[in-house]
């Protein structure tokens, strides 16, 4: 091996040790620009504490949208994250959830469009199934089925949670919204549900009661559900009284919503 190559990977080494003691988001892709995607986007990757080099352990994989505003005060909306490094390890190291992997997606000045059905949200999805999960599935250690990756996001990345529970059920089968956008083009998303010819294995959605949210379009989503399903445990609901739309109320609920989704 050249003294280049040995000087890389002792950089890589240490990197991913200090990522795994830490359990700390690190930049994974600079500028990620798959072909068909008008803007690029910078990918995030935490890897647990105890994160083990020892191939022959794998990690269940959680994909988020609005990767900004996960743990980074200087790239959130607002300054407003949510709190994701921090929740991530105090629930790994009280063993409240398996240790997992996460890829914070960086959204871009097309959010709309990607985020949603009908417009680019087929694209958008595509992506990540096609090109970023084989990327990182070959540079982790990740378990790929799909009762062990899931996606999660808020408002319109909320929708397009539940929109790749819908139509990419084979690569997610774990699903986190956090008060969805289900209001979006009449409410579409709730017969794309009721015309799915294959469900996700869990689905967790929640919302709010102030600031916009709209409560009873989640428990409309939840009923439906429930109909569907043949065991209503697979399915989560929860309403904070008081909590408006915002990234300080997502940070409050994510612990539930990865304890659903990852919980012992």
């Amino acid at each position: 091996m050249s003294k280049k190559l040995l000087v890389f990977a002792g950089v890589l080494l240490t990197a991913m040790s200090a990522w795994a003691q830490d359990g700390k988001f690190t930049l994974f892709l600079k500028n990620y620009l798959p072909s068909d995607s008008v803007y690029s986007r910078d990918i995030y990757v935490y890897l647990p504490p105890g994160y083990s080099l020892n191939k022959s352990t794998r990690y269940p994989v959680l994909y988020v949208h609005d990767g900004q505003n996960l743990f980074d005060p200087e790239r959130a909306f607002m300054g407003q994250t949510w709190n994701a490094e921090k929740t991530l390890n105090i629930l790994i190291q009280n063993k409240q959830i398996q240790p997992l992997i996460v890829v914070a997606i960086d959204n871009t000045p097309d959010r709309t469009a990607e985020y949603t059905p009908n417009n680019a949200a087929d694209i958008y999805l595509k992506n990540i199934s096609t090109d970023l999960m084989p990327k990182i599935n070959q540079d982790f250690q990740t378990k790929t089925d799909r009762e062990s990756t899931a996606i999660m996001g808020s408002s319109l990345g909320g929708l397009v949670s539940l929109y790749a529970g819908a139509k990419y059920s084979k690569d997610f089968g774990l699903i986190a919204a956090l008060s969805p956008s289900i209001w979006w083009n009449n409410k579409s998303i709730l017969s794309i549900y009721k015309n799915a010819t294959d469900l996700p294995v869990k689905i967790y959605i929640d919302c709010g009661t102030a600031g916009g949210e709209r409560p009873q379009d989640v428990v409309q989503l939840k009923n439906q559900l429930i109909v569907q399903y043949a065991d209503p445990s697979k399915i989560k609901m929860i309403i904070q009284s008081g909590a408006s739309h915002s990234e300080y109320y997502w940070a409050q609920r994510l612990p539930e919503a990865l304890k659903f989704l990852f919980g012992y």
